[in-house]
Order: structure tokens, then C-alpha cells, then sequence
């Protein structure tokens, strides 16, 4: 059955640009070989780790989401594990509704990426207004309307007892 994973990993920061693209192609090729098809191939970024993994105190992330039979995380998995270019990796199947929501929101930050990448190249955005303007179109994670109804209803039945005295 055909579901939809999304892959966060976190590779080397001394990596250089040319030995992290050959980790992530390797892992893209492991997704694709096996019949899986990419929402989104995702190159977040360095960031700060929230704690240090193996002495380093920064990574870089890349996403995947794709859908795949289930082999195919397990197969990327075990790569992620014996890559000594890897830190930390995290696989999840994604429900149906969030499944979508992540697909559309994935189409909507390569037309962002793709609108801000023609700006600039029109002279028309600077690298720090892209960065902004990037930031500003990502919309609040907010799920799917009807994801969290029992939250919702949980809610409504909090009473405040001071109010009704």
C-alpha cells in the first residue's frame, strides 16, 4: 500500500556542499529506486541543535516527503543509520489530511522559491528581502480543519467557575 513518509535527517556541518549533495542524492536515488515519488526534496539549512550530538553543536537538515511502499523507508532507514555523514534521522507515516495539507504547502513554497529566485534576478529583491518574504508566506502550523476537533470539544467543556458566581 502506497503512503506518505516524510524523512527529517541532519547531516555534518563540516561536511563541504559537493560531499552533502552526494549524501542526499545517494538517499534520493534510495527513495526513488524503490518505486517512491517526491512531494518535496527539502535542504532546510544549517541550524543550531537543541543539544550536542556526537561534539557538534550545529547541522544540516534536509526533508524529504514522498510516497512509497512501505520497503522503501525501511531500506532508507538502514542507510540513515550505517552513514557515518548522518547524526540524527526520523521517519514518520503521515496521515491521510496531513498528507495533503504537507504536499500543498510543499507546492506553495517552490512557487514562493521560484517567484523570490525571478525577483531576484530581475534585480528587484535583495537576498535579505527574499529571506523575509520566504518567511512571511509559510503559513502557522495550523492542521487541517477537522484534525483536532477533539481538542476543540475538550475545550469548550472547560468551565471557568469564577465567571459563572
Amino acid at each position: 500500500m502506497i503512503r506518505t513518509y516524510e524523512t527529517v535527517f541532519i547531516t555534518l556541518p563540516t561536511l563541504t556542499d559537493e560531499e552533502e549533495k552526494g549524501v542526499v542524492d545517494a538517499l534520493t536515488s534510495v527513495v526513488t529506486d524503490g518505486g517512491g515519488v517526491f512531494a518535496a526534496n527539502d535542504r532546510m539549512g544549517r541550524r543550531r541543535l537543541a543539544y550536542p550530538i556526537k561534539k557538534f553543536e550545529d547541522g544540516v537538515y534536509t526533508r524529504f516527503l514522498y510516497d512509497a511502499d512501505a520497503g522503501v523507508p525501511k531500506e532508507l532507514d538502514r542507510r540513515l543509520r550505517i552513514s557515518d555523514k548522518v547524526i540524527r534521522h526520523m521517519t514518520i507515516s503521515m496521515e491521510l489530511d496531513w498528507a495533503v495539507a504537507s504536499k500543498e504547502q510543499a507546492v506553495r513554497d517552490a512557487q514562493a522559491r521560484v517567484e523570490a529566485e525571478a525577483a531576484r534576478a530581475a534585480g528587484l529583491l535583495t537576498d535579505d528581502a527574499a529571506r523575509v518574504g520566504s518567511l512571511l508566506t509559510d503559513p502557522s502550523d495550523v492542521p487541517p480543519a477537522g484534525a483536532r476537533d477533539r481538542d476543540r470539544d475538550r475545550d469548550e467543556d472547560d468551565i471557568d467557575f469564577d465567571e459563572q458566581g
